[in-house]
């Protein structure tokens, strides 16, 4: 077979250029430190290095997520914290008022350091991130999320929506809590059952709801609106009885009607300062000593306010203590269902505080795990990524020397000639 001198330098040229390409592939490795510079130097390892750094940016932006929203939830329970320390502390002024020594004027002095509390839980519930956004306003967080009217009532602008967060592959976590339910849905009374003593009782008695006994009964007596009386007539011999009656309506008013009839009665025992009557599923403990023709609501439990909580000790605080005969009593009722309600918003603070500390703990348990998804990446990538540089080196070097010296004999093959022999 002949070979052409075109075909021989062309050949030998061809040689020549793909050893100077891979002496220029191996030096940019050398200075790179990487073995994959370019895609088409090897598709397969370019699309694992690729979808490797795509795995790594996007736990990077979960992992920014999440520590914007710990940042955002630490926030809001530090408020939260401070709403329940405000809230012992009205809890504590109105146990100062509930006091048999306790005036008008104490009583009016601290209604007054209520007052202050109710503004201050106000401006608590407006708190406004770093950001601007409103913490409490639901998906509305750019206005304050509650205002007062001109009446004082406080009312809620924002909204029950909760904006969330991607901190994981379809992991969404809350940023934070709405006001709606933690300021707006509290149920008054024990959560159950709210009582209210008559605005025309005489005796010295004032009513304590307990603990729920029957959970079933009282589940089914919210469902029918189950209301219920106590009311209190004079006995034989000066013994004092007492009768329970359940309907619907209002308790005491014209409205009531005691559709289930008398449900318990009997005689009260007023040889002790307290007695506890049970009904409905529910008891009720009465300390002091009620009079003949007194009478005491017991109603299910309906939705109010963490504000109209404060607003409830504040009216109570300013109720008359003296007077009438029943007058003081009356008044202790109020404070007494104040402080019932009171502690119903006790435990939505509670509630929402226990819901953030989950979230957290999610949250934390999903960055130590993407800390240890992005370590392996790492190493993977480097893996893939990372050139030996030894090896490379040596490579290299072994490529010079073999370019130079096809240069080498290609000058010297390139300059012979017939000519030099004749």
């Amino acid at each position: 077979m002949r070979i052409s001198t075109s075909e021989f330098f062309l050949g030998t040229l061809n040689d020549m250029l793909t050893q100077e390409s891979t002496v220029s592939k191996l030096n940019q490795q050398i200075a790179s430190g990487q073995s994959v510079v370019n895609a088409t130097d090897n598709p397969s390892a370019a699309a694992a290095v690729l979808d490797t750094a795509n795995q790594i940016d996007q736990i990077s932006t979960n992992i920014g997520n999440a520590q914007a929203v710990s940042s955002t939830m630490n926030e809001t329970l530090g408020v939260l914290n401070q709403v329940d320390n405000l809230l012992n502390q009205v809890q504590s002024t109105a146990l100062q008022g509930a006091t048999a020594t306790s005036s008008s004027a104490d009583r009016t002095a601290l209604a007054t350091a209520v007052q202050g509390s109710l503004q201050e839980l106000v401006q608590l519930a407006n708190t406004q991130l770093s950001n601007g956004q409103y913490i409490f306003g639901g998906s509305q967080a750019t206005n304050a999320p509650f205002q007062t009217t001109p009446t004082g009532q406080v009312v809620f602008k924002g909204d029950a929506g909760i904006n969330q967060i991607e901190i994981g592959p379809s992991l969404l976590v809350p940023v934070a809590v709405s006001g709606q339910s933690v300021f707006m849905q509290v149920p008054d009374g024990n959560g159950s059952f709210a009582v209210a003593a008559s605005g025309t009782n005489t005796g010295t008695g004032v009513a304590a709801l307990g603990g729920v006994l029957n959970s079933a009964l009282v589940t089914s007596e919210h469902l029918a609106n189950t209301q219920f009386e106590v009311s209190f007539t004079a006995g034989a011999g000066g013994t004092l009885n007492y009768k329970i009656a359940s309907g619907t309506g209002a308790p005491g008013s014209v409205s009531f009607i005691a559709s289930s009839g008398t449900i318990a009665s009997g005689v009260y025992n007023s040889s002790s300062s307290s007695a506890a009557l049970s009904f409905g599923g529910m008891d009720i403990t009465f300390s002091g000593m009620p009079a003949a023709g007194d009478h005491f609501m017991v109603r299910t439990s309906q939705a109010t306010s963490a504000f109209q909580a404060l607003q409830d000790v504040i009216a109570a605080l300013q109720a008359p203590v003296a007077g009438a005969s029943g007058t003081r009593a009356r008044a202790d009722q109020l404070i007494q269902d104040a402080l019932a309600t009171l502690n119903q918003v006790h435990t939505s603070i509670l509630s929402a505080e226990a819901s953030l500390g989950t979230s957290l703990s999610e949250i934390n348990a999903v960055q130590s795990q993407d800390g240890a998804i992005t370590t392996t990446d790492q190493a993977n990538l480097a893996g893939i990524q990372s050139a030996s540089l030894p090896e490379v080196m040596t490579q290299f070097s072994e490529g010079v020397t073999a370019l130079q010296a096809a240069q080498a004999a290609f000058g010297k093959i390139s300059g012979l000639s017939l000519f030099k022999y004749i």
